[in-house]
């Protein structure tokens, strides 16, 4: 709770100095600036946020979930604003450990051998509401096959699956900045939706892929020696149909950048 005791204390000593200056005589009433001080907190919170990322990651309350005897897992993330970090490492017999904190909800459910776990929180970077990092921090389970659907905001998007059995992932995002390694373990499909965003893919070494793009004003960049274009919009590997590990990749983008390497 370190960064939310920062904004608090400043909040708090700003309005001990409005009330100061309402006794002083030099301002009517303290309470006319109360909605201006706490946009201008808030907007230069969010924008310190930006730059002062020190690892605290060891602060932050944690929830989790067991994977019981869930034979696969189906992850929902719907997130606000803010930083989001998804990828393995979840200890043994855990679904996932995550960053817990004011404004979210989760729950998990059995529905016969199929565990499904759903994620909902806000922004990030308001300390009396996200994680006090400032990021929030999920580890997947490494042990069985997952799908995962991730819908989130105006987001910073950190998702590495190199070492999770993820075989389908969707991600629907608008105005980010999107860094997301798909799979190397499986067959996996990918389908991204993007508004206003940066996104860069990538697909680890000896990992086919097939990707087809459908844009308006979105830059396209591939890596045209391991995926070479076959149609316009249209990339494959050589060796996709007969590969074990592949992904196979749906873009539809609006406005900005999509990287696949």
């Amino acid at each position: 709770m370190r960064r939310a005791n920062i904004f608090w204390g400043f909040f708090l000593i700003l309005l001990g100095a409005l009330f100061f200056l309402q006794a002083r005589g030099i301002i009517e009433n303290v309470f006319d600036f109360i909605f201006p001080l706490a946009l201008v907190l808030i907007g230069g919170w969010m924008i310190l946020n930006v730059f002062w990322k020190p690892d605290l990651a060891s602060d932050d309350e944690t929830f989790s979930f067991a994977l019981q005897s869930a034979k696969s897992v189906r992850y929902e993330f719907a997130h606000g604003a803010g930083q989001i970090q998804i990828g393995g490492g979840a200890p043994a017999g855990k679904a996932i450990v995550g960053s817990s904190a004011v404004g979210m909800n989760t729950e998990s459910r059995m529905d016969g051998d199929r565990l499904t776990v759903e994620v909902s929180a806000g922004p990030s970077v308001i300390p009396f509401i996200g994680p006090s990092s400032g990021v929030w921090r999920y580890q997947l389970t490494q042990e069985v096959p997952v799908t995962l659907e991730v819908d989130a905001g105006a987001s910073g998007l950190e998702i590495d699956l190199r070492d999770v059995l993820a075989s389908r992932i969707e991600l629907s995002t608008g105005a980010s900045s999107v860094n997301l390694t798909v799979p190397s373990r499986c067959a996996s499909l990918l389908d991204v939706e993007a508004g206003a965003a940066s996104i860069n893919i990538r697909v680890p070494s000896g990992i086919a892929a097939r990707i087809r793009f459908d844009g308006g004003m979105t830059a396209m960049n591939v890596d045209t020696n391991r995926f070479p274009q076959v149609d316009s919009g249209f990339y494959q590997s050589p060796d996709f149909d007969s590969a074990q590990n592949r992904a196979e990749i749906n873009i539809e983008g609006g406005l900005g950048s999509i990287t696949v390497m």
